[in-house]
């Protein structure tokens, strides 16, 4: 009898936790429906300029003469948005709707940011196991504004790279894919690939597994590029991969970085190749990433390859060194680097959240929301009704917020990797 009591206790008890995890999982995803509709029925009207005279343009361009000829023209940027820009032209059907409904390309950018909370708060997954407040994310201006203001694509490549750092973790072959469409999204993808070598070396282990990666990942290549190959576009986007770093001259193009710390006069009007001491801005400001930047990536490969060579899970300390860590290199390559736009810091925003659901700790993710949303309101003047980008020294009170953030997630992440070793943590 006392057999019997046990299991219908624990019978009981199961069929409760089940139901409480079913009531949640529909809860999460009624409000992520719910502000995604939100969103869409408050999608403003106003944009930046400049940018969405470019897509207005490219869209054209593919009505008038096909995907294939995309890149036989003023096209300047890698082929997933190009894919973009096509459904779009398919959708509208015709140049007047093409010209009148432009604003609507936000809609894409909008499906971005709302992509990693879909994935991995909306199913039954077990990537991550600590609770993601998504709401802590998607109510955030600083994090959405990029969309649904400005209409730039950075939520795309972005969101591809957090997901597939992710899921290399547990699938190597579909996470590393990912990557590559993170890739042919922009080229300021590449600022990942450390801590994507990183999640490889942990869930790669034979032969098999390597075969398979490159395999695919030349097939995916190859269907992504297979309608430029006949029409010349192919020497077009090499030139576009080679050129765009040097597209702009600038030292720095509105990103409030070191450089509006360290120059006496602004860095939009000074060229990155001028000398600086004994070197070149640019050189100096690469110099500075890479230092930074292994001091974040040899801890996190010596404690991936111990997890790995122990055969063990990967662990919440580890998931906090992984988020944490790639949101520092993001912002190491926005903060040192030369010739940076205010939008390259966008990464920081999502992977600083995911730091902070996993630590319980979002000090971090509000100091780094507050300069960008700034940033991006003060090159986007119209926006918040204090003109805030009009008080003396504006630019350098952004770029002290800017190193004041680099200054606390470098403590945080050197108080981590400092901490003693452990075997394994539980979740």
């Amino acid at each position: 009898m006392q057999f019997n009591i046990c299991q219908l206790n624990k019978s009981f008890a199961f069929t409760y936790f089940a139901t409480s995890m079913d009531n949640s999982l529909i809860r999460t995803r009624i409000e992520i429906a719910v502000l995604f509709a939100l969103y869409l029925f408050l999608l403003p009207k106003s944009y930046m300029q400049l940018d969405m005279d470019y897509w207005r343009e490219w869209a054209l361009i593919i009505h008038r003469n096909g995907l294939a000829h995309a890149y036989i023209s003023s096209i300047n940027y890698f082929p997933v948005y190009i894919y973009g820009l096509y459904i779009y032209d398919l959708l509208q059907g015709t140049e007047a709707n093409i010209v009148q409904h432009i604003n609507s390309i936000k809609i894409l950018f909008v499906c971005f940011d709302f992509l990693p909370v879909v994935v991995l708060c909306a199913f039954r997954q077990k990537l991550l196991t600590f609770k993601i407040p998504h709401l802590y994310l998607l109510l955030n201006i600083a994090y959405v504004f990029n969309s649904m203001m400005w209409g730039q694509i950075d939520s795309i490549y972005t969101n591809l790279a957090l997901l597939a750092i992710i899921i290399t973790l547990h699938y190597p072959v579909w996470g590393i894919l990912l990557y590559l469409l993170a890739l042919n999204t922009k080229q300021q993808a590449i600022e990942f690939l450390p801590v994507m070598f990183v999640a490889a070396v942990y869930s790669i282990r034979n032969t098999g597994t390597i075969i398979k990666v490159v395999a695919a990942v030349a097939v995916l290549q190859v269907i992504i590029l297979l309608p430029f190959l006949g029409s010349g576009g192919m020497g077009k986007m090499a030139g576009i991969v080679t050129n765009t770093v040097g597209l702009y001259h600038n030292l720095s193009i509105c990103a409030f970085n070191i450089w509006y710390l360290i120059t006496t006069s602004n860095p939009y009007f000074i060229n990155a190749s001028d000398k600086w001491i004994v070197l070149s801005y640019t050189a100096i400001g690469l110099i500075m990433f890479a230092i930074t930047t292994m001091a974040v990536f040899m801890p996190l490969l010596k404690r991936i390859w111990q997890l790995r060579k122990n055969r063990l899970a990967i662990d919440i300390v580890t998931w906090h060194r992984i988020f944490l860590g790639t949101g520092l290199i993001c912002l190491y390559f926005f903060y040192f680097n030369s010739q940076m736009h205010e939008r390259y810091a966008h990464p920081i925003i999502i992977f600083f959240f995911f730091y902070g659901a996993a630590a319980k700790n979002y000090k971090l993710y509000i100091l780094a929301s507050i300069p960008y949303f700034l940033s991006l309101d003060k090159c986007f003047p119209d926006y918040l009704p204090i003109v805030h980008y009009k008080i003396i020294y504006a630019s350098k009170i952004i770029a002290i917020w800017y190193t004041v953030t680099v200054i606390y997630g470098s403590y945080l992440y050197y108080k981590l990797v400092t901490e003693p070793p452990i075997n394994q943590l539980t979740n």
